[in-house]
């Protein structure tokens, strides 16, 4: 077995905090003024203090696992599991240690079923882990004939398919994520069909039961059409938006991007984008929440109203020039708007955003590059000399940690910003509420400090937010339970409550290179391999955290 890294787990060490923790556990007490807890309960349960804390560590984490849950080959899910994986996720002889994990110094096992983890500092986005538990008892990572989920690896046949059987050892009757009845799909093959028009076909034709392709318009019709199926298009995790330069002297100063942004027409942007394939798409009004999630609130601001924006140029003494384009303070308006070449739907923002800013009488020169062009290092975190102006999109998360870095001041940037700071973009204010999200324990809480970041950002408008890239999802009509979900727990997220058919074939336009039970993953592999983990906890469409192997779990916050 491979050793700790990072983690104080010595057996003696450990069998003496296994009985102190488990007294501690029996006897509670009030906490004392030398020692103040602070305690959290995800879900919300009565709680009680312990004095002292469970673990020696400024923040701790105890994990309930549930007394029914089981892997498939009968052996109960313990604390020796999450102990397994962390070891896993903290191997010294790997490349790195996955954000999060490298901040764990410790873990106290109380008993078969119960297991405190510490940390280094409070870690606000403590849900994010264990998003994937693996059986200790096995001890192959990479075998997934036995899991704690509602189905388990049968049969890989390269460039074929991938067959997953339902475990009949399941221990849940009602599936943990949605909380709807254990459904009754006894088999679920992944079939790789690459060709979009195949996938739709085998659709039409009873040979693939759920597809998933790119939602062209000509794809969501023929979807729709299909006899005998339900198509869905929702919007997605890419949201689209567009991004000053905040090192153009121009631009850097927050009335010129207001002028800007209040002649962009968002509502033709979606009319021409997006309508023709989602007529239900609303407009991104925030750059943390998506419209979806249940902490969505609208934030940005800016109406539409081109004739005012003109007007704000002359009361700022702005001087018109013979081709119609104003200089303001000595310099000429014109702007260089990169985003990427053969991107329709970019392409046509482009010229509706084009055509918009030279009615009011600013120019904007489109400069279109290939993907391997705009996302290297030399343009993407270019300054003014390389783009004053730029779209393309960030994905969304249940919680928003791996972003932060968008609002720092200064970081790990090429320009010396934070490391995904790509508009060089700096407000201290904004920068000390995400900063400050770190080390806020309480979800309710984070979320409003998250947002409250939002509003000032979009306040000054730093960005102009567009609207979600939709995702179609089409299915059988036979098959219920299926519901979307853009989140990383993917489309599978309620598989154990799918039901009306018997066996199931998803179609994967590629096929995964390999089963790993840890991310990064592809879509494609992202689905093999949510049907087969199962973790502590896992993300609603509306993206919330709910548990899944676990019962809930305690935050502990040392005080000082």
């Amino acid at each position: 077995m491979k050793r700790w890294s990072r983690l104080t787990l010595l057996s003696a060490v450990a069998a003496l905090a296994i009985s102190a923790c488990s007294e501690q556990a029996a006897e509670p007490t009030t906490t004392t003024a030398t020692l103040p807890v602070v305690t959290t309960t995800i879900p919300a349960v009565t709680t009680t203090t312990i004095d002292p804390t469970p673990c020696d560590s400024v923040f701790c984490v105890t994990y309930r696992i549930r007394p029914e849950a089981n892997w498939s080959d009968g052996m109960p899910v313990t604390s020796a599991d999450f102990v397994y994986t962390l070891e896993l996720l903290t191997d010294p002889l790997a490349d790195s240690t996955p954000v999060g994990y490298d901040r764990i110094v410790e873990v106290v096992v109380v008993d078969d079923k119960t297991l405190t983890v510490g940390f280094d500092d409070v870690y606000g986005p403590w849900r994010t882990l264990f998003d994937v538990v693996l059986p200790a008892h096995v001890g192959d990572p990479s075998d997934f004939s036995v899991t704690a989920g509602p189905f388990q690896l049968e049969e890989r046949v390269e460039g074929d398919r991938i067959v997953l059987r339902r475990n009949t050892n399941y221990w849940a009757s009602v599936d943990p994520a949605s909380g709807e009845d254990v459904g009754d799909v006894e088999e679920l093959e992944f079939a790789i069909v690459e060709s979009v028009r195949d996938r739709l076909a085998g659709l039409e034709d009873g040979e693939l039961d759920v597809i998933n392709p790119t939602p062209l318009d000509w794809v969501v019709e023929e979807a729709q059409e299909t006899p005998g199926a339900v198509a869905v298009v929702t919007p997605g995790a890419f949201w689209e938006h567009i991004d000053f330069n905040h090192d153009d002297p121009l631009l850097s100063q927050t009335w010129v991007r207001r002028v800007i942004a209040m002649a962009v027409d968002r509502e033709a942007i979606l009319a021409a984008t997006v309508e023709p394939i989602d007529a239900n798409v609303t407009l991104l009004d925030n750059t943390i929440w998506m419209t979806q999630a249940g902490d969505y609130q609208a934030n940005y601001s800016v109406e539409y109203d081109p004739v005012r924006a003109e007007e704000i140029l002359n009361e700022r003494f702005c001087d018109k020039s013979d081709d119609g384009i104003y200089d303001c303070q000595g310099r000429r308006m014109s702007f260089v708007w990169t985003t990427t070449l053969g991107d329709d739907a970019r392409e046509t923002v482009a010229g509706i955003v084009q055509e918009s800013l030279a009615e009011i009488g600013i120019e904007l020169i489109i400069d279109l590059r290939t993907p391997s062009e705009l996302f290297s290092t030399e343009v993407f975190f270019g300054g003014p000399n390389v783009w004053q102006m730029i779209h393309f999109s960030w994905k969304a998360a249940a919680d928003p940690h791996l972003g932060n870095s968008i609002f720092y001041c200064s970081g790990d940037g090429p320009a010396g910003f934070g490391a995904l700071n790509v508009n060089r973009y700096c407000n201290d204010d904004v920068e000390t509420l995400i900063r400050s999200t770190d080390t806020v324990v309480g979800a309710d809480e984070r979320v409003s400090i998250y947002n409250e970041a939002d509003r000032l950002y979009l306040d000054d408008i730093a960005v102009i937010p567009l609207y979600q890239k939709p995702a179609l999802l089409a299915w059988n009509a036979g098959l219920k339970g299926l519901q979307p979900n853009m989140s990383d727990a993917t489309d599978v997220w309620n598989l154990a409550s799918w039901a009306g058919l018997g066996s199931v074939v998803f179609a994967l336009g590629t096929e995964p290179a390999e089963l790993e039970p840890f991310g990064p993953w592809n879509q494609d592999t992202a689905l093999v391999m949510r049907s087969l983990v199962s973790g502590a906890f896992t993300i609603t469409p509306d993206l919330r955290f709910v548990p899944v192997l676990i019962e809930d779990a305690e935050t502990w916050v040392r005080e000082g």
